[in-house]
């Protein structure tokens, strides 16, 4: 029997008057996300016609944190966040797991195959291209069918669901990322005796006229957002990098720095004062417990550098911002402008490695900016983190950082002392000692 001919096993989505399903008791109990680290020239190369490597990877990373804030919103038993590359404090809510080799057939049937033994339910796939998907159509009734699939305008599709496997069956000889592949797919499925209900179609993000199309019909999305400043040639859509350094020179430079999130939580608990002015007691009890060389990374104007050379501790300063490099060069404490991420003087012979204030959040990635501090320090340096005063508290953020003319969102994670002391021991790191002081909680973990 033909494909065509199964065609009454078809099951058509009926909208209610929103535009969505009701939700209903049988729905998806189970949502992956297929995803990959959204790094400059390896993904969104089709955006690239127009937009730069690095501005393409920012849309990539935007539309990949809507897609998953929309599946932590949705009530669902498990959900699994499938990667490739590193997940960069990504995973909060979700269990990650190594997409691994293959084709993307292959991963997609290993994803929902694994779940599949674990689950009981109907397990749906999502993948990072469609920022607009929404918790309503995530959670649409699939009316006892035997498996669901989105398809999107270019002939692709945006996901597909299953209630039964093996599912590596289902996609085997299915030609990907064609204009036939939603097509050849549904026609799969239906050779192999499923029920299949089709889901309202979606429009995903391959092109700059997807790009565009989007962000002007989702005007609040993050990805919306991210594509109006890069478009309105906002210095800010140049990267995360740029974006840090444009707007703590002018926060350095004496303009005011405001951070706003979604939840209402200022992470980098901001206080020009407490930058600009000398290192206070509670800052010197840090000194105190400094072994030297230190370096202080992400040091602003210097006042801990100053702090550390009068102390007689030789110190470094390290930090995006050009202004801040400045201050803290005519303080007497020394500076250089350096990307963390990008080659450091004295690599692995650092006694103690500085991250102050709310650096340690710096990115949202904790655990790659503590692996980099790693390998700064010598065999049994410190890494001494100002934390979060809520202990357990381990949540990153998307912050809207203003000052003066220039704005732009950045991830930024907030942890707490109990958090971090879960994240060293998975890194191989000893937690050396743990104290407060007026109101600043400080924990100064040992490599091993």
């Amino acid at each position: 029997m033909t494909a065509a001919e199964k065609l009454p096993a078809l099951v058509l989505e009926s909208p209610s008057e929103d535009g969505h399903a009701e939700a209903a008791a049988d729905r998806a109990e189970t949502i992956i996300v297929m995803a990959k680290e959204p790094v400059p020239g390896r993904v969104k190369t089709r955006l690239q016609s127009v937009f730069t490597p690095g501005q393409a990877s920012r849309l990539a990373a935007a539309a990949l944190d809507d897609t998953l804030e929309a599946v932590r919103h949705t009530p669902v038993r498990r959900r699994i966040l499938a990667w490739e590359g590193n997940p960069a404090g990504r995973g909060a809510g979700f269990e990650v797991i190594d997409q691994g080799s293959g084709g993307l057939g292959d991963r997609l049937g290993r994803a929902l195959d694994r779940a599949l033994a674990d689950s009981p339910g109907p397990i749906m796939v999502i993948a990072m291209d469609t920022p607009q998907v929404t918790r309503q159509l995530l959670q649409t009734s699939w009316d006892g069918a035997d498996a669901v699939i989105g398809l999107t305008e270019d002939g692709g599709y945006w996901t597909i669901g299953l209630r039964r496997g093996p599912a590596a069956e289902v996609f085997a000889a299915v030609p990907m990322s064609t204009d036939r592949t939603g097509a050849a797919q549904l026609a799969r499925l239906l050779d192999l005796g499923y029920t299949v209900k089709l889901l309202p179609p979606l429009r995903d993000v391959d092109t700059p006229g997807d790009a565009a199309a989007l962000a002007d019909q989702y005007p609040d999305l993050a990805f919306s957002c991210t594509h109006r400043m890069i478009t309105a040639g906002n210095p800010t859509g140049l990267g995360p990098a740029e974006d840090l350094r444009m707007i703590f020179d002018h926060a350095y430079g004496g303009l005011p720095l405001r951070a706003a999130t979604d939840v209402g939580v200022d992470p980098l608990r901001v206080s020009a004062d407490l930058w600009r002015r000398p290192a206070d007691a509670v800052d010197r009890l840090v000194v105190a417990r400094c072994q030297a060389p230190v370096l202080d990374l992400g040091c602003g104007p210097g006042r801990m550098v100053a702090a550390l050379t009068e102390s007689g501790r030789s110190a470094l300063g390290v930090d995006l911002s050009a202004a801040a490099v400045e201050a803290s060069l005519r303080r007497g404490a020394p500076a250089l402008r350096r990307d963390v991420t990008g080659p450091l003087p004295g690599e692995g012979r650092w006694g103690t490695v500085l991250l102050m204030d709310s650096n340690l959040g710096l990115g949202g990635d904790a655990d790659g900016l503590l692996r980099r501090c790693m390998s700064l320090v010598t065999a049994g340096g410190l890494i001494i983190c100002e934390t979060d005063p809520e202990p357990a508290v381990d949540r990153t953020h998307r912050v809207l950082l203003t000052a003066g003319s220039v704005s732009g969102y950045v991830r930024w994670a907030q942890i707490g002392a109990d958090a971090l002391g879960e994240r060293a021991r998975r890194l191989n790191l000893m937690v050396n000692e743990r104290w407060s002081a007026g109101g600043r909680t400080f924990v100064a973990l040992r490599t091993l």
